[in-house]
């Protein structure tokens, strides 16, 4: 008899925004075997057609009852995932996971999602599995940006995340839903050494990225960085994230609909969340480009200023591709058994960006490095830049 030694992997949520794009990233090795996975088996399964390698499309629910034996039955060598969002969402996959001994990766940028989930190290050290959350923007790339940039630093004092996608893209409404229903939801930052606090879509302010991204308007939102970065640089007094839409005029609307919400009027409910994603989407203006840049500053071994800013520009419609990409990168470290041991870890610089940049090969996708003096070196998205 003969046996087939394909890797089985599931991607649940995978016929969504992220999870198609993960799914196609690893549709190229021709030893995996994909399962596209989801509430609605016919997206599933038109997804699975369309990839190839012979992928199946499945109806799965992350809330059924008996996931565990369910996830057994399929004889899994991982499991991805991206049926977001994350938010308020609590561990049952990854725990049920653990009882079906299948290694796990998710998505998440949920603070407290992320944040907490090594609580599941204990059994999932017993189980022999690792399971890893956070495997995206945040904190996968940017933990793998800010190793980048550290080398040079003896101490870093500040540090911000600013993304700024581009409007002409395909957008997910769970995100897009999650975004809408956290306006005015307080969380804590870090500011000038003390924990304050402040809410999602405060603090309007301009931000400039590199042509052709240009200037954009971007608020405060809660990720997990807020807190990880603090975390690994004790020395930091101040962290800060912001993000935004286009055109500005969607972006002041945002902002005025999260000073509404700490009024408690119904302004982000989930029909007022649907109905942004349809408006945004017809939205005129706005373009197809995005980026994300991360700044730091400190002082340099000798005890000099130091300010060193990257960034990575998706262009052309190719943004999204970048939050898949570090949970395909994990998955093949993970299948060719060099991921992380078994217990729950968050995704903080367990990847290279080298390893993540590969994965964008062939997008138009490009990352750039900042210092003090202005100079900047430019690099395509390929392995080793």
């Amino acid at each position: 008899m003969v046996r087939n030694y394909k890797k089985r992997v599931l991607i649940l949520g995978g016929y969504g925004s992220f999870g198609s794009r993960i799914a196609q990233l690893l549709s190229n090795e021709p030893d995996i075997q994909l399962i596209i996975a989801g509430r609605d088996k016919f997206r599933a399964d038109l997804l699975a057609a369309k990839l190839p390698n012979l992928a199946e499309g499945l109806r799965l629910e992350r809330d059924s009852i008996n996931l565990a034996a369910q996830l057994k039955a399929l004889h899994l060598d991982l499991l991805i995932h991206c049926a977001g969002p994350f938010q308020r969402q609590d561990y049952r996959v990854a725990q049920a996971c653990i009882e079906a001994h299948t290694p796990y990766i998710d998505i998440a940028d949920g603070r407290r999602f992320v944040c907490d989930f090594p609580r599941l190290s204990p059994a999932a050290e017993a189980a022999g599995v690792p399971l890893v959350s956070g495997a995206s923007t945040l904190p996968a790339l940017s933990s793998a940006a800010l190793a980048l940039l550290s080398h040079d630093f003896g101490r870093i004092d500040s540090a911000r995340i600013e993304i700024a996608p581009g409007h002409r893209i395909e957008r997910g409404l769970a995100m897009v839903r999650a975004g809408f229903e956290s306006l005015g939801e307080s969380f804590p930052v870090l500011r000038r050494g003390q924990w304050r606090e402040t809410f999602a879509g405060n603090r309007l302010r301009r931000v400039q990225l590199a042509h052709p991204i240009g200037e954009r308007w971007v608020c405060d939102f809660e990720v997990p960085d807020l807190e990880l970065w603090p975390r690994a640089q004790t020395s930091l007094s101040d962290m800060r994230f912001g993000t935004g839409v286009q055109p500005r005029t969607l972006q002041l609307g945002l902002a005025a609909c999260a000073h509404l919400a700490r009024l408690r009027l119904p302004a982000t409910e989930s029909w007022f969340a649907s109905l942004g994603h349809k408006l945004a989407a017809r939205w005129p203006g706005g373009s197809p480009h995005g980026g994300m840049q991360i700044r730091i500053q400190g002082e340099n071994h000798a005890g000099l200023a130091l300010t060193r800013r990257w960034q990575i520009l998706g262009l052309d419609g190719d943004g999204p591709w970048i939050p898949a990409a570090p949970a395909a990168a994990l998955a093949r470290k993970i299948l060719r058994g060099e991921g992380p041991a078994a217990g729950a870890a968050i995704c903080w610089q367990l990847l290279g960006m080298d390893e993540i940049l590969r994965e964008l090969t062939p997008y138009s996708v490009v990352t750039a490095v900042d210092t003090l003096e202005g100079q900047s070196t430019l690099s395509s998205a390929i392995a080793g830049t």
